[in-house]
C-alpha cells in the first residue's frame, strides 16, 4: 500500500524530474512488494502460468521498472550529451515511453484481466504513442489503425524531422499528406509530465484494486481463528497421547481428537493461501505440515497394525508435541495476518495540466 511519506514525498518535490522518478517507480514497486506479501493473489497469478500471466507480471514490472530508469537518464544529461547521440536518444525516449506504457497495460491484465483503452481513458497517453508512430515508429508511412488507410484521402502521413531543431528540449517535424502537411513540435518534458501524471494514476488504481480484492478475501476470515484450534483447552489434550506407553484409555481419544482438530486447521490454512503444493506463501509452514503429516501417519500405522513399540511410540509423540507447539505459532501469525485493521484512505494522484 502507498505509504503516507511516499505522497507526502511527492507533493515536496520541486524539481520534475526528481518527481517523476519516485512516483511511477515507486508506485510499481509498491506493487510489486503487495504482490509478494499477498496471501493469495500471487499464487493466482502463478497458476495462470500456463497462460502466460506469471511471465507477463513478472515481465511488465521489471520494464516499468526500467523504462523509469532510461527516462530518467534522458532527463538528467546535460545538453552536450544529447548533442553527439541527437538520434539514439530521440528514438530512445520516445520508444522507452510507449514500452512503458504497454508494460502497465499489461501488468493491469496479468494481474486483474482487464485491458486498458488509452484512446478513450488517457487521450494524453494515446496522443504520445501516435507522436512515437508517426515521428519515430513509421514515419516513411503511418496509416490510421483499424482503416484502410489511404494517401490520397489524408489518412497516410508521411514524416520528416528537422534536424536543425533537434535539441534536449525537443524538436519539429513535418507530416505530409496528399493535400496538405502539417508542421508540429514536440516538447520533451511536455510530455513526460503528461505520462508521468497518468501512469501514476492509472497504478494508482491497479494497487487500489488488489488491495480491495486482498481485503474481501481476508474478510472472509477475519473471525475465524486457526490458532484456537491448537490451545489445550479440551479434556483431550497432546500430552495425554503419552498414555499409549502404558495404555491409558484417554490416550487414543486424544489422539484422534488432535488429528481431527489438525485435519480442520489444514483446510483452513489451504482456503487462506491456495493448496500447499501451489502456495507461494508459507513456505515454513507448509514444511512444518510434511512434518505433521508424517508423525501422524506413522502414529495411526501404529494403532492400525497394533504393533506398539514403547520407545518407537514415545518418539513420535515427543515429535508431535514439539511440532504442535510451533503450529501454534505460525497459527498465530496467520491469524494477525488475517485481522482486518482500518486504513487511512490515501488521495490517487492528481493528474495536472503541463503547460
Amino acid at each position: 500500500m502507498l505509504k503516507k511519506q511516499l505522497i507526502e514525498e511527492i507533493k515536496s518535490q520541486k524539481m520534475i524530474s526528481k518527481r517523476n522518478k519516485i512516483k511511477i517507480s515507486r508506485i510499481n514497486n509498491q506493487i510489486r512488494d503487495f504482490l509478494n506479501s499477498s496471501a493469495i493473489k500471487k499464487t493466482d497469478i502463478y497458476l495462470k502460468k500456463q497462460e502466460g500471466c506469471w511471465d507477463q507480471f513478472c515481465a511488465a514490472l521489471d520494464t516499468i521498472g526500467d523504462t523509469c530508469l532510461a527516462i530518467n537518464k534522458f532527463q538528467e544529461n546535460s545538453e552536450a550529451y544529447f548533442t553527439n547521440n541527437p538520434y539514439l536518444l530521440t528514438y530512445g525516449l520516445l520508444q522507452a515511453m510507449v514500452l512503458q506504457q504497454n508494460a502497465v497495460k499489461y501488468l493491469k491484465k496479468s494481474v486483474l484481466g482487464k485491458d486498458i483503452n488509452f484512446k478513450k481513458n488517457y487521450p494524453d497517453l494515446f496522443q504520445i504513442r501516435r507522436l512515437r508512430n508517426e515521428t519515430i515508429g513509421h514515419p516513411i508511412e503511418t496509416k490510421i489503425k483499424g482503416k484502410n488507410s489511404e494517401y490520397n484521402k489524408n489518412e497516410i502521413t508521411i514524416c520528416t524531422i528537422n534536424r536543425y531543431s533537434l535539441t534536449k528540449e525537443g524538436f519539429s517535424y513535418i507530416l505530409w499528406m496528399c493535400a496538405k502537411n502539417k508542421h508540429k513540435h514536440i516538447k520533451f518534458q511536455k510530455i513526460i509530465d503528461l505520462q508521468e501524471a497518468c501512469l501514476s494514476i492509472e497504478l494508482f488504481k491497479i494497487l487500489k484494486e488488489l488491495e480491495l480484492e486482498e481485503s474481501k478475501h481476508k474478510n472472509i476470515f477475519k473471525n475465524k481463528s486457526l490458532s484456537k484450534l491448537t490451545e489445550n483447552k479440551s479434556f483431550y489434550q497432546v500430552n495425554l497421547i503419552y498414555g499409549l506407553i502404558w495404555d491409558d484409555p484417554l490416550a487414543w481419544p486424544s489422539f484422534e481428537y488432535c488429528q481431527n482438530k489438525y485435519q480442520k486447521i489444514k483446510i483452513g490454512l489451504e482456503k487462506r493461501y491456495g493448496k500447499f503444493e501451489d502456495s507461494l506463501r508459507i513456505s515454513g509452514t507448509v514444511e512444518l505440515i510434511k512434518k505433521l503429516d508424517y508423525i501422524f501417519s506413522k502414529i495411526s500405522f501404529l494403532k492400525k497394525t497394533k504393533t506398539l513399540d514403547k520407545q518407537e511410540c514415545e518418539i513420535y509423540v515427543d515429535a508431535l508435541s514439539r511440532n504442535w507447539n510451533e503450529l501454534n505459532e505460525h497459527l498465530i501469525e496467520v491469524d494477525s495476518e488475517f485481522k482486518i485493521q482500518k486504513q487511512k484512505q490515501l488521495k490517487s494522484p492528481e493528474k495536472k495540466d503541463v503547460k
